[in-house]
């Protein structure tokens, strides 16, 4: 991971517990296609706040989430007390051997070091065992969320929709699934309160923060449908499918 790249990744734990509350979920369509039935020892990676490892949380026999960062570690184990969390990374898992029949990596696969995140999760996964990398991506064909987007000055690295599939390697060729949906945010305040959770708004100067908030305030005098007691952000999530060979 470049040093650019780090300073994003690293940037989530100061705004744990807002990113627990603004942050979307993930649809039953992306999760189900990504486990296909497996049922077994489930590992959510890079589990953050738990977003995803609350949708597996009656999916699998035993759940496992690794995290590196504290704060959001300490928000994931208050979120879902079934699961088993453990501190460790995409690089250095603390897991044995094919001890896992399914990982899923939920808006974080992009912060992976590889190819070491790609043989380490290979190392963990049992042979057949199934990797599911799943994104929440913006629908900017919607004007008012590329508007936002440019309102927040997005500068995060550019990562279209998604790094390159897990190695081949030690992975079967990839298969590829999209959902579309909506996140419901409380109004306004919901809406400003997700962007706050982006890493490119999180690494800015409190004084860049305001600016961002002030034209966040004139773009929702722009569009009626930002104005209510719900906002819902269009969202598509990409799944992607391997087995370990």
């Amino acid at each position: 991971m470049s040093s650019d790249l780090s300073v994003f990744a690293r940037s989530f734990g100061a705004e744990a517990a807002r990113y627990a509350a603004a942050r979307p979920s993930y649809p039953d369509a992306a999760i189900d296609y990504a486990l296909t039935g497996n049922r077994g020892v489930v590992l959510d990676l890079g589990a953050g706040t738990g977003k995803l490892t609350a949708r597996l949380a009656g999916r699998a026999d035993e759940l496992i989430a690794v995290e590196p960062d504290d704060q959001m570690r300490a928000e994931l184990a208050r979120a879902v007390p079934q699961a088993r969390v453990l501190e460790g990374s995409a690089e250095q898992l603390p897991l044995a051997d094919g001890s896992v029949d399914a990982i899923l990596v939920g808006q974080a696969f992009h912060w992976f070091a590889r190819p070491a995140a790609d043989q380490e999760m290979a190392r963990v996964l049992r042979p057949g065992g199934v990797a599911g990398l799943i994104w929440n991506f913006p629908d900017r064909t919607v004007g008012w969320v590329s508007e936002l987007y440019q309102a927040t000055r997005d500068q995060a690295p550019v990562r279209g929709e998604g790094p390159r599939d897990l190695e081949l390697e030690w992975f079967t060729a990839a298969t590829h699934s999209w959902v579309g949906w909506q996140h419901e945010l409380a109004g306004a305040a919901g809406l400003r309160e997700l962007t706050h959770t982006w890493s490119w708004v999180i690494t800015r100067s409190d004084a860049e923060k305001a600016a961002i908030d002030d034209r966040l305030r004139i773009l929702t005098t722009r569009h009626a449908e930002l104005q209510g007691e719900l906002v819902r952000f269009p969202l598509r999530t990409k799944t992607v499918r391997q087995y370990r060979r």
